[in-house]
């Protein structure tokens, strides 16, 4: 990931990362692109580990930014005028049961893109604590199971604000 994300797409800088997630056994990367007509659009990319220290590219989605026209690069809004600590995006799921690397009963991974407000510090998904970037966008991958799974949303002291349930 840069340090430092450019001020708006457009001209030399047409697609930017937003996020990374790297968990266990898979991968999330997140990216904001530019169209021609001027329309942001999100990429999100599922990734698994190879032999070798390489990553295999599993699945990806691609969505526009909702509403049209908004800025993903611009600082995150604070609790009150996002309506609460978080607003989910767009998530999808991957079938894995053909595929030698996730181990079953867990046939569904799940991954997607989630907006924090300012407030957020880290989200926490079991031991792992992941650092929310300036902008507030960040792609989380995870394998649900049966009754979801619960990510902490922690304060920037790292204390609990609230609970999100990733299904």
């Amino acid at each position: 990931m840069p340090k430092a994300l450019p001020e708006t797409l457009g001209g030399r800088h047409r697609c930017t990362p937003l996020s990374l997630y790297v968990g266990e056994r898979l991968a999330a990367a997140a990216f904001a692109r530019l169209d021609d007509v001027g329309r942001f659009w999100l990429d999100v990319w599922l990734l698994s580990p190879r032999r070798g220290g390489t990553w295999s590219l599993r699945s990806g989605a691609t969505t526009p930014v909702d509403p049209p026209g908004a800025d993903v690069l611009l600082p995150r809004p604070e609790a009150a005028l996002l309506n609460g600590h978080v607003r989910a995006g767009e998530r999808s799921r991957f079938n894995a049961s053909p595929v030698p690397w996730l181990r079953r009963p867990f046939r569904w991974v799940a991954y997607g893109l989630v907006r924090l407000s300012a407030e957020v510090g880290a989200v926490r998904i079991r031991e792992r604590e992941i650092t929310v970037p300036e902008h507030g966008m960040q792609v989380l991958a995870w394998r649900p199971g049966r009754r979801g799974l619960h990510a902490d949303l922690l304060d920037h002291k790292g204390r609990p604000l609230s609970t999100l349930t990733l299904r």
